[in-house]
């Protein structure tokens, strides 16, 4: 018996000594150089874009102001939201107490414009046919824009102005976003220029629907935060499918307007600007991090002692930032330049030495692995729809000459061949979608006398 216990209590020790070793070489070996090169890039500072920020604009986009106006009143909120005081959090990581949502200091004292359309009259970026809808109630649309001619100029002076969106307020879970505000009058610039094409100035229709276009890729080029990046892939999605029902009832030879000429040539297969977006929701997580402490993980009941034994704060920023980073590396730039579904990485098992010491900050890392796939696959098929419009562009300038669309198709040039494989079904270019939650493919119709 005693030297079962002996033997049980060797045991022990040698069992104590080994988790004391693990969990001293998970202290001592990680962040990884690897992984602090990693956090120093996400948390680098980020180039202010050139040109012109439509922030001001449309932070204020419901108030009829002047630019005087417009530049003090935005000055003073950014100025109040980013002095203003970190929320409480409690022991469990939730917020102690309710804070009041910020408002800018316009609301309440200029009258803003709220858009109201119940029987959803004007054009989403998602109908199917924008032209039609148009058609069925003329009097309604004509009725809506005229009401709200404002707030549908100062949307078109806020696009197609500036050149980038760039929020200056701190990140917190509390901060606005001031392209929410884009909405209604994106509803409003889609339905006008529908109107405009439905009765008979094809040219201004098709040159307000171009324009937008053209200036949603500008803002895609230089964003800030993913949901600016959600919502321009929205509304250049929803343009790009106006064109082309605007484009398919007009006769191939009608003569373009000189707004459409950039719709020529799509983005390249190597476009960055999805790692600025990676970066800058970095920002957004490490914020959130730091301020929630050793609420991020902990669960209500928990001592104290276990979280401070199994969570290390920067290890876990720095495990975060490495798998943020991957997104910006040599692999997915291979990917992207041969148009293949950008593939994630498989995430790390929760066993290994690294989580010995950080078991709770590998978990939140877990959660955090791979949300940003889905959205570089989106951006993926942004540029291939850009494309497709291009090479829909260039077959309505080239002759027949006895060739059948598909072998028209199959001799576009180089340029327009660079990606995946666009294919003619029943008079429609068609190409895959790598984000097929909604759709396994895209199409845009050609002209009758061209299929």
């Amino acid at each position: 018996m005693k030297r079962m216990l002996r033997t049980l209590s060797g045991i022990v020790l040698a069992l104590g000594i080994l988790a004391g070793a693990l969990y001293a070489a998970s202290w001592l070996l990680w962040p990884t150089r690897a992984q602090e090169q990693a956090l120093a890039e996400m948390t680098a500072p980020l180039p202010v874009p050139a040109g012109r920020n439509a922030f001001a604009d449309v932070w204020l986009l419901r108030y009829d102001l002047t630019p005087a106006e417009r530049a003090r009143i935005t000055a003073g909120d950014v100025e109040r939201f980013n002095r203003r005081g970190a929320p409480a959090f409690g022991a469990d990581g939730t917020v102690a107490a309710e804070t009041p949502g910020f408002a800018s200091a316009a609301e309440g004292r200029y009258p803003a414009e709220r858009l109201q359309d119940p029987d959803r009259v004007l054009c989403e970026s998602t109908d199917v046919d924008c032209l039609d809808k148009v058609r069925a109630k003329p009097e309604q649309v004509r009725a809506l824009l005229d009401a709200h001619a404002g707030l549908l100029q100062r949307t078109r002076d806020a696009l197609e102005n500036s050149d980038y969106l760039r929020m200056p307020f701190r990140l917190t879970y509390e901060t606005p976003f001031a392209i929410t505000a884009m909405s209604d009058g994106m509803r409003l610039m889609r339905t006008d220029a529908a109107r405009l094409f439905v009765q008979g100035d094809h040219d201004a229709g098709l040159t307000r629907a171009c324009r937008a276009a053209d200036a949603w890729r500008r803002w895609m080029r230089e964003p800030d935060l993913l949901i600016d990046l959600m919502m321009g892939d929205s509304a250049l999605t929803g343009w790009l499918h106006l064109q082309g029902q605007m484009l398919a009832s007009l006769p191939a030879d009608a003569p373009l307007p000189a707004a459409c000429a950039s719709l020529r040539d799509p983005p390249s297969l190597d476009e960055r600007s999805f790692c600025r977006v990676v970066q800058r929701e970095f920002e957004f997580t490490r914020s959130l991090i730091e301020l929630a402490g050793d609420g991020a993980v902990m669960q209500p009941g928990e001592p104290e002692w276990l979280t401070s034994l199994a969570y290390r704060k920067d290890a876990t920023l720095a495990m975060m930032a490495e798998a943020r980073a991957w997104h910006c590396g040599a692999a997915v730039r291979r990917e992207l330049l041969a148009d293949q579904p950008v593939s994630a990485p498989a995430p790390p098992s929760p066993w290994r030495l690294e989580c010995a010491a950080n078991w709770f900050g590998c978990q939140l890392a877990a959660m955090d692995h791979a949300g940003m796939t889905e959205y570089q696959h989106r951006m993926q098929d942004q540029r291939a729809r850009q494309n497709l419009m291009a090479t829909l562009l260039w077959l309505r300038e080239q002759p027949r000459e006895g060739r059948s669309l598909a072998q028209r198709v199959a001799a576009r040039p180089l340029a327009l061949k660079q990606g995946r494989d666009i294919r003619v079904i029943d008079g429609h270019l068609r190409m895959p979608l790598f984000e097929r939650r909604n759709a396994a493919y895209w199409e845009l119709a050609m002209p009758a006398e061209l299929r």
